[in-house]
């Protein structure tokens, strides 16, 4: 994958308590509608849809320092960029799962919250959403 692609997508993280516990999630859409070329990054993740059970995707993070952390498909030559927090980041840093979510259809990257929690939810129900848990990649 190119960098343009790389920078055609929106990046989202934060931290949820859900019905397994505390968990990091990072959310990935195109900016623009995309739909192959996405559906090609939740490949590349080993992602699922939503009503399969969520794969075990493999050590796909790695976390650079409070606030950065990257996600790694495979077979791309360049990872994608996450602005993180701080608890975010010593979440995952302690072992702390990451639920990966790749939505097919476009989101703004400036999306608040609430507008994202919606899409997450009506892209869950509609199959528009890749699925999967991940961890932390340890860089020597």
């Amino acid at each position: 994958m190119t960098p343009e692609l790389i920078h055609s997508l929106a990046t989202w993280t934060w931290l949820e308590r859900t019905a397994v516990g505390q968990v990091a999630f990072v959310l990935v859409a195109p900016r623009a509608h995309s739909a192959d070329a996405v559906r090609g990054l939740a490949a590349a993740l080993g992602l699922r849809e939503p009503s399969c059970r969520l794969p075990y995707v493999g050590e796909r993070v790695t976390v650079h320092g409070s606030s950065r952390a990257r996600l790694h498909p495979d077979g791309w030559a360049h990872a994608i960029g996450l602005t993180v927090g701080a608890r975010w980041s010593r979440y995952v840093v302690e072992g702390g799962p990451v639920a990966v979510l790749v939505g097919l259809d476009p989101l703004t990257p400036c999306a608040q919250p609430d507008a994202v929690n919606e899409y997450v939810i009506t892209r869950t129900r509609g199959n528009r959403l890749r699925m999967g848990t991940a961890s932390m990649r340890r860089v020597w």
